[in-house]
């Protein structure tokens, strides 16, 4: 008996938490635009898929937001400007609010941006 109870205080705990699933950020293409949405992943994710589309000749990128994710889109625009793509230029941001049903019916308002950076 006492060695199941040394037994027990030496076995480790396995994590529960499921790791991240290395994913690419989400993108789509529209016609000529090219569009990243922002969710929840790490800025970095964003930031790279960004760089992907400038790398692959397209001159515009529009980054999209709601809710909460508009603090990581604006990060994202920002970062692309001062570290990665100095030559990067604003061309426009959009804000608006967008009215979502909710589960149960409900409605409710969600403010959402979209910021158009553009490379010279």
């Amino acid at each position: 008996m006492a060695e199941q109870k040394q037994n027990k205080g030496t076995e480790r705990k396995e994590r529960t938490s499921r790791p991240r699933s290395p994913r690419p950020a989400r993108e789509k293409t529209q016609g000529d635009e090219n569009i990243v949405f922002i969710g929840q992943k790490p800025v970095k994710s964003y930031v790279i898929a960004c760089l992907i589309h400038f790398s692959s000749g397209s001159p515009k990128v529009v980054i999209k937001a709601r809710g909460r994710a508009i603090a990581r889109a604006v990060d994202t625009a920002e970062l692309l400007r001062r570290a990665f793509l100095k030559d990067a230029q604003l061309e426009s941001i959009s804000m608006c609010t967008e009215e979502v049903e909710r589960e149960g019916g409900r409605k409710a308002n969600v403010s959402a941006i979209e910021i158009t950076l553009t490379k010279p």
